[in-house]
């Protein structure tokens, strides 16, 4: 539910003066307002400022002055609402357009099979045995087709950006700018061992200046012996560090 939604419903029930029906919708409504800060991912501080606003004492003596404390927190939760609309509206967008991006991580293997293995239409151009022959050799591969995947949807994501991170220089693959995203993709080989990739990852999460960081890797030579715990090391919330860090991993048999 939108936010503006939200805030209509709370001031419709400023018109309820039966006692248990306001109690009960202001109850339901109260709920449907921690679910939706729970969804943009709104801060601790702000979810507690508006849980105090939310609070109402019951006098089980005085039904009358039960009504007007219930509306008098009412008034109060709709007022801050208002006043972040425009701060929890662009939060909300940005969990929504992050999710996308999650979406195409997750389900690159299923636009690889339809763009280069699937059979091809007969009165087509293109032939299955040119398709077959584009394959995905290293993470500069594995890079420029995410990114073509990513820009129509995301316009301004750029390719091979630097940062200061005080110390020396860092290159991120794809960063986008209006969520403060960084896509490292990586791609194993012959030569490398499952330790140097983890301390790679180690090293470019700890000094990526960016609130969130995606690890997109395929495997192609499957050094990662246990996939779901190798995800669940390095998924991070922001915490402490501020950095939201997850790990989406293409294995050899998807592709």
């Amino acid at each position: 539910m939108e936010i503006d939604l939200l805030i209509l419903e709370g001031k419709a029930l400023a018109g309820i003066s039966c006692q248990r029906e306001l109690l009960n919708k202001y109850d339901l409504w109260c709920s449907k307002v921690k679910t939706y800060l729970d969804q943009i991912g709104c801060t601790e501080i702000e979810r507690k400022e508006i849980n105090v606003k939310m609070h109402y004492v019951e006098n089980e003596y005085s039904p009358i002055e039960t009504i007007e404390e219930l509306k008098k927190s009412l008034g109060n939760t709709i007022r801050i609402l208002e006043e972040k609309a425009d701060v929890f509206g662009r939060e909300g967008n940005k969990k929504n357009d992050l999710s996308v991006v999650e979406r195409i991580l997750e389900n690159f293997y299923m636009y690889y099979h339809a763009m280069y293995k699937n059979p091809v239409h007969k009165k087509g151009t293109l032939t299955l045995e040119a398709l077959s022959a584009i394959q995905i050799g290293n993470e500069y591969d594995l890079q420029r087709m995410l990114y073509s995947l990513l820009l129509p949807l995301f316009p301004t994501s750029r390719q091979e950006v630097y940062s200061d991170n005080g110390y020396a220089g860092m290159r991120a693959d794809i960063y986008l700018n209006l969520y403060n995203l960084i896509i490292e993709t990586k791609c194993t080989r012959e030569s490398m061992a499952e330790k140097q990739l983890i301390e790679e990852m180690g090293a470019d999460a700890f000094h990526y200046q960016a609130n969130v960081i995606y690890f997109f890797i395929y495997d192609r030579v499957g050094i990662i012996k246990n996939p779901e715990a190798f995800k669940e090391a390095f998924a991070r919330g922001s915490g402490k560090s501020g950095k939201t860090v997850k790990v989406f991993l293409l294995q050899p048999r998807e592709l």
